[in-house]
């Protein structure tokens, strides 16, 4: 990497949007942000999409960068910031996912469903769950019943009713992943 002096002077050029100093940044820290980027992700591919975006978004809100800033400091920290925002909204679909799954459990158990693709595909997983994660995961689920009461009405401590149901709802969330995902 360049000297103090020379990223300084790089971040005044593309603050001016000199394209070839935004080259010159692009070349020199991508790979190294894209390491970064991989402490958060632990995914490579996802971790060169983002610093992608990052590159792309500093170029569009220049408006936003102090000239004055360190433009690796300043780039580093859009990095960071759409990681977190990478995790944040993986962490929102897997529990969007879960309510997906938890009304198809329960629509699939009460009626009829015309997919009988996903319909089989739910029965034959539910069939390798364990009983008693079957069980937990159909009585909070079908009957509604908290986890507490299961855990009473089976004789069991409430931290194993728990995770029962979470091991249940991991299986299934692994596999009607791509049926429910439209895959």
């Amino acid at each position: 990497m360049k000297t103090t002096t020379d990223i300084e002077e790089l971040g005044h050029r593309i603050k001016k949007r000199d394209e070839e100093a935004f080259r010159v940044l692009y070349a020199e820290a991508f790979s190294n942000l894209q390491h970064y980027a991989m402490r958060y992700l632990y995914d490579w591919d996802e971790a060169e999409n983002l610093v992608q975006e990052s590159f792309f978004s500093l170029w569009c809100n220049l408006d936003k960068y102090d000239g004055e800033r360190n433009i690796v400091t300043y780039l580093l920290v859009i990095v960071k910031n759409n990681c977190l925002n990478y995790i944040r909204d993986l962490h929102i679909r897997d529990q969007h996912q879960d309510k997906m799954i938890e009304a198809l459990l329960f629509s699939n158990l009460r009626e009829e469903e015309p997919n009988e693709q996903l319909t089989h595909r739910l029965n034959r997983v539910l069939e390798q769950l364990p009983e008693k994660q079957r069980e937990v995961l159909l009585k909070h689920v079908v009957e509604q019943k908290t986890l507490p009461d299961i855990a009473r009405e089976l004789h069991i401590a409430e931290s194993t009713a728990k995770t029962h149901f979470k091991r249940a709802m991991a299986l299934l969330r692994e596999n009607l992943r791509f049926i429910i995902l439209g895959f």
